[in-house]
């Protein structure tokens, strides 16, 4: 989805500051890549999806 950072705490009433540490916590996991500012990889997404479970 053509998101930024920004688009995606407004639509889930989070703070652009809070989306991108969460980004860079699933990063730092290896969960996600992030290819730019508005574009990230899902790598492991059976991980991604255990944790919104």
């Amino acid at each position: 989805l053509p998101m930024s950072r920004m688009d995606i705490g407004d639509y889930l009433g989070l703070t652009i500051e809070t989306v991108s540490r969460v980004f860079t916590r699933l990063k730092d996991k290896g969960v996600i890549r992030l290819l730019n500012l508005r574009s990230i990889e899902i790598i492991k997404h059976d991980v991604l999806q255990a944790m919104s479970e």
